[in-house]
C-alpha cells in the first residue's frame, strides 16, 4: 500500500498539482506525518527542492524535471520483468529493496528466467547494506577499511550502491587524490564500516559522473578524448546492435567493416575493449594506443 500511495503522490506532483498535506492525508486515510515522510523521500530521491505555496501545501516548481526522471504508470509493469531477472541472480537484493516476502517467494518459485553460469558475484557483505543505505540517504561520512593488495582506510562520502559489470560497488568520494578522490569500492572487499557524526553536501559533478560513466576505467574530472577504431566485417553486426561504450558512434561503413568513434577518459577504457575483440578491432587514432595494444598482446 505504501508503494501505491507514494506513486499516487508522485503522479500528482508530476502533473504540477498543489499537494496539501491535510487534505491529501484525509483522502488516502493515512496520517499527515506519513504524507510528510513521503514528500521527504521523493525530494531526496530526485534531489529536487520542494516549494511551500501556502501553509501546509506544497508544489514542485521543477515538476517537468520529475516527469523526465520518474517511472510512469505505463512503465511500472516492467518492474515484474526486472524482479524476475534480479531474482534469478540475487534474491537477497530484491528483499533488501523491500519486495514483500510473499511476492518474492512467488517470483523465485516461478523461475521464469534462469541465469546459467551467472557472471554476477555473490553479495557476501550484505550486512553492510542497511548501514550504507542510511549513510547515503542522510549524507554521512563513514570510515571504511578496504581490502586490496593491502588494507586501506578511507574517510568516505558515499553516493550510491552501483551494480556494474557483474559486481556490486559502493561509489563516492574518498579523502585521497587518486582519480580526484572518486572510488569504485567493491562491496565484497569492504572489511569494516564505521559511522561518523560528520555530514557532507552532495556535489552535482560527482552525481553527473555516476550517471554517465561508461566503464569502471572511466576517470573523474578528466576531459574525454577521441579514439577511432576499425572493426572487421566479420563482427560488425555486433557493433550495429549494441553500444559497447556509451559514446560509441559509427562514422563509416565499407566493404571491410566499420569505422567507429569513442570518447574516453583513460587508455584502459579502449584497451580493455580492444583486447576482447582481437583480432577484429584495430585502433586507428591515436596511433600510440595501437602500439600499446600490440605490446600488451605480446605480454599475454
Amino acid at each position: 500500500m505504501k508503494t501505491k500511495r507514494v506513486l499516487k503522490l508522485l503522479e500528482d506532483l508530476k502533473s504540477g498539482k498543489e499537494v496539501c498535506i491535510k487534505s491529501w492525508a484525509k483522502n488516502q486515510g493515512i496520517s499527515e506525518r506519513s504524507v510528510q515522510r513521503y514528500l521527504k523521500d521523493i525530494t531526496e530521491f530526485y534531489n529536487i527542492e520542494i516549494c511551500l505555496t501556502r501553509k501546509g501545501c506544497y508544489k514542485f516548481p521543477q515538476f517537468e524535471e520529475i516527469r523526465k526522471r520518474s517511472i510512469d504508470k505505463t512503465e511500472f509493469k516492467d518492474f515484474e520483468k526486472f524482479a524476475h531477472i534480479v531474482a534469478a541472480m540475487s534474491p537477497e537484493f530484491l528483499k533488501f529493496l523491500g519486495v514483500e516476502d510473499k511476492i518474492l517467494k512467488r517470483i523465485v518459485d516461478e523461475k521464469v528466467y534462469y541465469v546459467k553460469e551467472s557472471p554476477v558475484e555473490e553479495l557476501k557483505k550484505s550486512q553492510f547494506l542497511k548501514q550504507l543505505k542510511s549513510a547515503i540517504k542522510y549524507r554521512k561520512v563513514v570510515q571504511i577499511t578496504y581490502e586490496s593488495d593491502k588494507n586501506y582506510f578511507f574517510k568516505f562520502k558515499p553516493y550510491k550502491i552501483v551494480f556494474s559489470e557483474g559486481n556490486w560497488y559502493l561509489v563516492g568520494i574518498s579523502d585521497d587524490d587518486v582519480n580526484n578522490g572518486f572510488k569504485f569500492l567493491r562491496l565484497n572487499f569492504i572489511k569494516n564500516i564505521k559511522d561518523t557524526s560528520k555530514t557532507f553536501k552532495k556535489d552535482k559533478e560527482v552525481e553527473k559522473f555516476i550517471y554517465n560513466f561508461q566503464s569502471l576505467f572511466s576517470r573523474f574530472k578528466i576531459k574525454p578524448f577521441e579514439v577511432i577504431v576499425r572493426v572487421d566485417k566479420e563482427v560488425e553486426r555486433f557493433f550495429k546492435t549494441k553500444k559497447f561504450l556509451k559514446s560509441q558512434t559509427i562514422l563509416d561503413k565499407d566493404e571491410n567493416g566499420l569505422l567507429i568513434r569513442y570518447y574516453i577518459t583513460s587508455d584502459e577504457e579502449i584497451l580493455f575493449l580492444a583486447k576482447k575483440w582481437l583480432p577484429y578491432m584495430k585502433i586507428v587514432f591515436p596511433s600510440y594506443l595501437q602500439k600499446k595494444l600490440e605490446k600488451l598482446v605480446k605480454q599475454l
